[in-house]
């Protein structure tokens, strides 16, 4: 009975675990300026990766949108391994933010890539930035107020 007690303890502790190979968090004092670049920076150890990754964003109740336009390079040595334009949703159609809140602020990590191989020894350079306008303008926002932090994460496939 002991025993079974034991691989249950730690099997919970396994399978609660955390499989993030990467994360890192960009903090933005004045909002999300349209001109800048979120540079995330990672080199991949010795084995091969098989990851999902996922665009990590911090907003308040400064930010008026339900949702976020993003252009997502990623780069190796190689050159582009992928350039995606994406639309997040990031509150519901009564404004209330997804994802999870502390205090007032809203932390979402939205999905980008499933089953990513992260090469061994490999050097990763992800580059992220707004393409966010607002309903008939041309011209796309200049600073997107109410974004705290972006980020970008990557963990191991399940």
């Amino acid at each position: 009975m002991r025993s079974i007690l034991i691989c249950l303890i730690l099997s919970c502790i396994v399978s609660c675990e955390s499989s993030t190979v990467y994360i890192k968090y960009n903090s933005l004092n004045i909002g999300w300026l349209k001109d800048s670049v979120q540079n995330f920076s990672f080199q991949n150890q010795d084995k091969l990766i098989l990851a999902n990754s996922y665009m990590m964003l911090r907003v308040n109740e400064k930010y008026r949108y339900n949702n976020i336009f993003v252009i997502i390079t990623v780069n190796n040595s190689s050159g582009i391994i992928s350039r995606d334009t994406i639309e997040y949703k990031v509150a519901d159609n009564y404004g209330k933010f997804i994802g999870s809140k502390m205090i007032n602020i809203h932390e979402l990590s939205l999905p980008h890539k499933k089953g990513v191989q992260l090469m061994p020894k490999e050097n990763y350079l992800i580059n992220v930035e707004h393409a966010m306008r607002n309903a008939s303008e041309i011209a796309g926002v200049k600073r997107l107020e109410g974004v705290l932090d972006v980020g970008y994460k990557f963990e191991t496939a399940k």
